[in-house]
């Protein structure tokens, strides 16, 4: 069981890096201001905001978080799950205002926000926490 949920925690880790990339392309658009760049940077990252995001916390969500909860902590782990609902309703409000024709600048912010530090949390502080409960 440890094993499979080291492997699982490196995968988690390694598409953080994709997820990373397609928030750059969002936050250049941003910072630009510029609605046709974040029409652009919003396509560019429809999968790893969308689909792959979705099964990405769902792995997290149902096989991850329910089996180290118990080893360290249910208020730490739970955090990181009602996250997860933030940052879905924010990506469908960023992608709804896009479809649109909307630029959502402000929620793109937000999203970009949320989800990098969340991500940051997740490495520095979950992750690790979590393979040391599975190492004893």
């Amino acid at each position: 069981m440890a094993s499979e949920l080291i492997m699982l925690i490196d995968q988690l880790e390694i598409e953080h890096v994709d997820v990373r990339r397609a928030l750059a392309m969002l936050g250049s658009a941003v910072e630009e201001g510029d609605a046709t760049a974040l029409q652009g940077a919003l396509a560019a990252g429809a999968e790893a905001l969308g689909t792959a995001l979705d099964v990405h916390s769902g792995a997290e969500d149902e096989r991850l978080f329910p089996r180290i909860a118990p080893m360290i902590g249910e208020g730490m782990v739970s955090a990181f799950a009602e996250e997860h609902v933030r940052i879905r309703a924010l990506r469908d409000q960023v992608y709804e205002s896009s479809a649109q024709g909307g630029a959502d600048f402000g929620g793109c912010t937000e999203l970009c926000e949320l989800l990098l530090d969340h991500m940051e949390r997740e490495d520095r502080a979950l992750f690790p926490a979590a393979r040391s409960a599975l190492d004893d």
